[in-house]
Parts: C-alpha cells; sequence; structure tokens
C-alpha cells in the first residue's frame, strides 16, 4: 500500500470517529438537559415547597424528591457508563 493510500485511509477513519463523536455529544447534552435537569429541578421545586408545620407531608415531599434525586443519579451513571463505551470504540482516549 502506497504512503499515500494508507493516509487517505487514516484521514478517513479520523473524519469517522469525529463525526460519530460529535453525535455522543449531541446526544448527551440533551439527554443531560431533557432528563436529568428535569429531575433535579422538580426535587428543588418540591423541596421549595416543604411546609416544616406539617411532618407527614414534609416526609412524603422529601421522599419524593429523595425519587427524583436517585433518577438522576442513575440517568447520569448510565450516561456516563454509554459514553464510556463509545469513547472506546472510537479508540479516542
Amino acid at each position: 500500500m502506497t504512503k499515500k493510500i494508507r493516509e487517505k485511509k487514516k484521514t478517513g477513519s479520523i473524519q469517522k470517529d469525529s463525526s460519530r463523536l460529535h453525535q455522543v455529544m449531541e446526544h448527551t447534552g440533551k439527554e443531560i438537559y431533557e432528563n436529568i435537569t428535569q429531575c433535579l429541578c422538580l426535587a428543588r421545586i418540591q423541596l421549595g415547597n416543604i411546609d416544616l408545620s406539617n411532618k407527614e407531608q414534609s416526609l412524603a415531599i422529601i421522599g419524593g424528591a429523595n425519587l427524583l434525586i436517585g433518577k438522576a443519579m442513575a440517568d447520569l451513571r448510565n450516561l456516563a457508563k454509554t459514553l464510556s463505551i463509545l469513547i472506546s470504540e472510537t479508540k479516542i482516549n
């Protein structure tokens, strides 16, 4: 194989990896905004509505916020795992 052909193949591979990385970054940004941010914002709103004079209601609100925060954490963990796999597949590290 000539040097020119090898360079073209290498350039094509780099461009393909770069395009894939761009798609992954777009998807990641969308997931963070749509899922994780919404869960955390809703938990924050719930916690802001606690009426300390009503213990049972406060505990229920805290429990709901706790579930939302847990979901956001799980979503973020899954997203990080997916990113790690995709990056290793494209050999960009």
